[in-house]
């Protein structure tokens, strides 16, 4: 027998097994491990789930099978320092994008995972792992849910998914307008889905549609009716009437000409939606967000983006329908996400009508007259802020102290993102007095040449956990970088909690060597992951620094980040610093080899 491309007689035989696995299939806890271990990977996907529960009994997972998978349907997949394999389920992302291609793309058939399995027999299997759906195709594949062959596979969608993603919703109306419409209130008020993306709205009448999904637990009836405004004197009226909807476009009408699902006299339920991240127009600010806003007691995530700035009087009318639904005591709105606002003050009046609000996050664009800029909002707080996370970004000049009493009135911070703020002494001072919770610290593109000191002192009574300083100019004012380095990696030592330390874009270069020190010494700092990327690191600092390492033997091991540094400008010093800190650390680097074999390491661990 002729065996060649380096098989074996075992692999031959190993596959042949495979293609026969349903006549073995309750023999597999007789099989020794090390054939097991063989055999798993040349399984199509029906018996890899179904014999992966005798495989853990003998001690074997099959996550490093379904990694191999991901990685063979997403070729486009790069492992990232904030993405942990081992914790990934890599079984639920393969599953549930390959309903997605067989649906409503393709899906290539090279690999033995999908051998001897049928179009329908794959939807069957993977439909029960969906749990969020992306319509973002053509219509007429989308179509196909609404059909009677496929009812089933929606009604098992209906069941399991709770993530609505519409990425191209435009696109989707354009032909088959009802069919979309009916499966989406499948989905919405006779499923599980909670959370919703809107991307390309097509018209203003179907964001009135989505949103009449706006009410609390005790607004849940069968009649689609709208409570009570406190301060409006709006009128109770049929959402059908209220929502201007077409009488083909009424959920029960639709229901009814579906008659599989329900008969015309069934009253169909009314879901709610909990999570809203949407694109907004001004006209939807001023017109339906602003009305239906201060009324939807459920729910619990609002992100609304725009591609073009939101002015004063649109955010003036947001603000308000926000204060409005904070004053109900039903109110569940937690995290606020809103994008490219214009003026710096409204931090502080979104903050004042949103006490209990945990999560903010605001893209702003400062104002071009700098007459506006210099405007100060003098406002005491009297009451104690619930804000756990603060996200801030600006796209132009903008200062710390526009809403710096902001955190001296939320002690229960323990989150903080700021990019392109302009930033003062009293930053760093004001977290270590009034933020003492304080877990997360991510600053990005701010300069902090002159704050070496305040940084140095905040560390001292710090009990963070994450540290992220990235694109911070840390070193432009170093004549000799060891100087502000040395004190910093002690400083760190000292922080006992840490356990993420990012200093991308930061001009390291041989100050890498200093960073060394972290892990040196009495009481070596105990942080897992080290971002260096971005740091023009040449492959000899890189050696010393893997030296040091070596020395000093971390007690845990290092998810160490040193992409898109100039390490190829000498392959075998990099590689000698590489097998140094292998030991050592999960690497990743811009080298595709290098990365994959990183990943296989992790799995096997």
């Amino acid at each position: 027998m002729g065996v060649s491309d380096g098989s074996s007689l075992v692999q031959m035989c190993i596959v042949k097994v495979a293609q026969s696995i349903d006549l073995l299939e309750r023999k597999v806890l007789n099989l020794p491990v090390s054939l097991l271990k063989d055999l798993l990977p040349h399984l199509n996907i029906y018996y890899l789930d179904r014999i992966e529960t005798a495989a853990a009994t003998k001690g074997i997972s099959t996550s490093v099978i379904w990694a191999k998978i991901w990685r063979d349907l997403d070729q486009t997949w790069r492992w990232r320092a904030k993405s942990a394999p081992l914790t990934q389920d890599w079984k639920q992302r393969c599953l549930e994008r390959l309903f997605h291609m067989v649906m409503f793309t393709q899906v290539r058939r090279g690999g033995s995972y999908l051998s001897n399995l049928s179009d329908s027999s794959i939807l069957s299997m993977t439909v029960k792992h969906v749990r969020v759906l992306s319509l973002n195709t053509s219509t007429r594949n989308i179509c196909r849910l609404a059909s009677a062959d496929l009812r089933p596979i929606l009604s098992s969608l209906e069941a399991g998914v709770t993530s609505l993603r519409l990425l191209d919703a435009n696109a989707l109306f354009k032909h088959g307008r009802k069919y979309v419409l009916f499966i989406l209130h499948r989905l919405l008020d006779h499923g599980s889905v909670r959370e919703v993306v809107l991307r390309r709205n097509p018209d203003s009448s179907f964001l009135r549609w989505l949103m009449s999904r706006h009410r609390g637990p005790q607004g849940s009836s069968g009649s689609r009716e709208t409570p009570h405004a406190e301060d409006d004197g709006e009128l109770e009226e049929p959402a059908a009437k209220r929502l201007a909807l077409d009488v083909e476009e009424n959920p029960e009408v639709l229901c009814s000409e579906f008659s599989s699902f329900s008969s015309p006299a069934d009253h169909c339920p009314e879901g709610q939606i909990h999570s809203l991240d949407f694109e907004v127009s001004k006209c939807e600010i001023l017109t339906t967000v602003s009305h239906i806003l201060p009324t939807w007691l459920c729910l619990h995530t609002l992100h609304l983006h725009s591609d073009w700035l939101i002015h004063e009087e649109e955010m003036s009318v947001l603000v308000e329908s926000l204060r409005r639904l904070f004053l109900n005591p039903g109110c569940s709105l937690t995290d606020l996400s809103i994008s490219h606002v214009c003026g710096h003050t409204h931090l502080i009046s979104v903050l004042r009508a949103c006490p209990t609000l945990r999560s903010l996050s605001l893209e702003i664009c400062p104002p071009a007259d700098r007459n506006a800029r210099r405007q100060q909002t003098h406002i005491t707080q009297s009451k104690e802020l619930c804000l756990e996370k603060l996200s801030v970004k600006s796209t132009g000049p903008m200062t710390v102290k526009c809403f710096l009493p902001a955190l001296t009135w939320a002690p229960k911070l323990c989150s903080l993102h700021l990019t392109g703020i302009h930033l003062s002494p009293r930053l760093f001072h004001t977290l270590a007095e009034s933020n003492p919770l304080l877990k997360v610290l991510n600053l990005e593109d701010v300069n902090l040449a002159d704050y070496h000191q305040e940084i140095l002192h905040f560390l001292e009574y710090s009990v963070l956990e994450e540290l992220s300083l990235k694109d911070c100019r840390l070193l432009d004012k170093c004549t000799v970088k060891k100087d502000f380095l040395l004190p910093f990696a002690e400083a760190l030592k000292g922080v006992s909690s840490l356990q993420s330390l990012t200093l991308a874009q930061n001009r390291l270069a041989s100050g890498v060597i200093e960073i060394a020190n972290l892990f040196s010494g009495c009481r070596p700092s105990k942080i897992t992951k080290l971002d260096l990327s971005s740091n023009f690191i040449l492959p000899a600092e890189l050696l010393e620094f893997a030296q040091l390492l070596d020395t000093c033997r971390p007690a845990q091991r290092l998810t160490l980040d040193l992409r898109f540094n100039p390490l190829d400008r000498d392959p075998e010093v990099k590689g000698q610093a590489l097998r140094k800190l292998i030991p050592y650390c999960n690497i990743l680097t811009d080298d595709w080899d290098s990365r994959s074999t990183m990943a296989d390491h992790i799995s096997v661990m």
